[in-house]
């Protein structure tokens, strides 16, 4: 079972994407913050989903760069950034080497469909 650490301190949408990936078959650890996202990336994962806006106005893309500079203690080959109303962080988001951005709001299986294919392509390759 692929293991995805979903970011946000929403907790409505945390709760939605959280059983959207446990119906696709993903085990998923839910943090609301950078913090929480670090300790749990120690038991290792496959994937972050990380919102582009966290509280105390923390970015996402912060994590995202620790991530990319093995700051953590996981390095996932993919990581899915997500924000509203912005489509400027997308360019950000990419230049900071998130694998895919997704616009909030976006239908429920883009989410899944972007994970799967990213960690396939990921496994295959090597």
């Amino acid at each position: 079972m692929k293991t995805v650490i979903l970011v946000d301190d929403d907790m409505t949408n945390t709760s939605l994407m959280q059983m959207l990936l446990e119906f696709e078959g993903y085990r998923v650890i839910a943090c609301r913050n950078v913090q929480e996202a670090k300790i749990a990336a120690a038991d290792g994962a496959d994937a972050f989903v990380i919102d582009c806006h966290l509280a105390g106005g923390i970015s996402g893309l912060s994590l995202l760069r620790d991530i990319r500079a093995g700051e953590t203690a996981v390095s996932p080959n993919t990581v899915v950034i997500m924000a509203s109303g912005d489509s400027r962080l997308e360019v950000e988001s990419l230049e900071s080497e998130a694998d895919r951005f997704l616009l909030k709001p976006f239908p429920p299986n883009d989410l899944s469909g972007e994970l799967e294919k990213f960690i396939a392509e990921r496994e295959h390759s090597g």
